[in-house]
């Protein structure tokens, strides 16, 4: 019963330092990302949105993303807060997930709270606590540690089905296959099975349809991949100076040390868990090292290895230490506190970012969804004509934010007066701060 207590007491405790930090960006409104990835899912057809979900062989783009949104739109509508509770129920999720990976490998609960508590909160991750846009890294996480929980439990069929899932979720879910190849080379001395290579070649045929020509990817240059050692440096650099609050970026030579240093401590420990972390945090990284950096956002499957091998290393270090000094049991609870003041005090004096910041899109969004509201319905092809709206001229968010709001893909949006001979249904003039309607 007691230990029962402490379990809960203990996650209670993790879950409030994640919410203590984070609860702000519950109250985010949608933002440019979002109108664009909620037009996508909504406007694609659902047997084919359906099909994606069930292959990772499409070119459809991140169709367990897409499926959440249109989910979510169709039951919740234009409510950015039902958005935003699902995928904070997801960080809450993913935390947990890292506690039982984290324990399944080390058999150690001290070990695996310490790892959720590392890994549940990084401040430099702000943009996956403000951004829906980033919510395919989240979702792409519950289903890339699931598969990695069935896999740890010889559960190779559901260790697939979750794969399948990660993949359709994100591309970062690529790594996994290698992560595990590592895993049976360390903890059971074979070379993968055939779960595994399963999975490899799933990889490989996800790959060749995400890189084809009609794919979503082919015409965005940030996506594509150059595969050599300076691309690899030019976001593994980025990666690391973030990944511990440096105001600074690291060196190559500086970037090799830290890899060097973290294999050092593993292979000196002769620790199947160190070594398996440190596995985890030099492959995790690798299908978004060889395209443009993106952010650190896309560090947020990565800093569940950093999490563990962290953990591992002050436990199985503190232990050793204090059986050296003292014959008596190890109190841990002394240096988790030691290290949740360290944190606490390095992310809140981090300068960067903050939950107050307002992207100004988000403003122009919301103003233009109340300006709608004069005219509750609009014919089929309906045109709306808008004044002075603060979009940027290349934007194409006026045309998603009023299709979006009326449930209507034949609306038509001019925002220049003259462009067409037709009668307008609704003409808006912005003022600089509201729409007003014009007759």
């Amino acid at each position: 019963m007691k230990s029962a207590l402490a379990a809960a007491t203990a996650a209670l405790a993790v879950a409030a330092w994640f919410l203590g930090h984070a609860w702000k960006g519950l109250f985010i409104y949608f933002q440019g990302d979002d109108m664009y990835n909620l037009y996508q899912a909504w406007t694609t057809p659902a047997w084919k949105l359906l099909l994606a979900n069930l292959i990772p062989f499409t070119s459809v783009y991140r169709p367990l993303g897409a499926a959440v949104y249109r989910v979510l739109f169709a039951t919740a509508g234009w409510n950015p807060l039902a958005f935003r509770i699902v995928i904070y129920a997801l960080f809450l999720a993913n935390i947990f997930l890292v506690y039982r990976v984290a324990r399944l490998l080390t058999e150690s609960p001290g070990i695996a709270l310490l790892s959720a508590f590392l890994f549940s909160y990084h401040h430099r991750l702000i943009d996956l606590y403000i951004n829906n846009g980033a919510s395919y890294d989240v979702l792409c996480a519950t289903f890339f540690l699931l598969a990695l929980i069935a896999y740890l439990q010889a559960r190779p069929v559901l260790f697939l089905i979750c794969y399948v899932l990660a993949l359709n979720s994100k591309e970062m879910a690529a790594a996994l296959p290698l992560i595990l190849l590592a895993y049976d080379g360390i903890y059971r001395r074979r070379l993968g099975s055939w779960a595994v290579w399963a999975s490899l070649v799933l990889t490989a045929a996800a790959f060749v349809m995400k890189t084809s020509a009609a794919s979503a990817f082919a015409s965005v240059p940030d996506y594509t991949l150059h595969l050599t050692a300076r691309q690899f440096f030019l976001t593994t650099r980025p990666e690391l100076s973030n990944l511990f609050f440096l105001r600074e970026e690291l060196n190559t030579t500086e970037a090799v040390l830290i890899f060097a240093l973290i294999w050092g401590i593993a292979i000196a420990a002769r620790s199947k868990p160190l070594l398996f972390a440190a596995a985890f945090v030099t492959l995790a990284p690798l299908p978004i090292n060889f395209i443009a950096y993106r952010g650190f956002f896309v560090m947020y499957i990565p800093l569940a290895g950093w999490a563990m091998f962290i953990a591992t290393a002050l436990v199985e270090g503190f232990d050793w230490l204090w059986k050296t000094m003292s014959k008596r049991e190890p109190e841990r609870v002394f240096p988790a506190l030691l290290l949740a003041y360290f944190l606490f005090n390095i992310q809140a004096g981090d300068p960067y970012g903050s939950f107050d910041r307002v992207n100004e899109e988000q403003g122009y969004i919301r103003t233009l969804k109340q300006g709608l509201a004069v005219r509750p319905r609009l014919p089929a092809n309906g045109r709306v004509l808008l004044l002075h709206d603060p979009f940027a001229p290349d934007s194409y968010n006026p045309l998603i934010v009023v299709r979006l709001a009326y449930r209507d893909n034949s609306l038509l949006v001019d925002r220049e007066p003259g462009k067409s001979t037709q009668p307008y249904d609704l003409v808006l003039d912005y003022d600089g701060q509201h729409y007003t309607q014009i007759h």
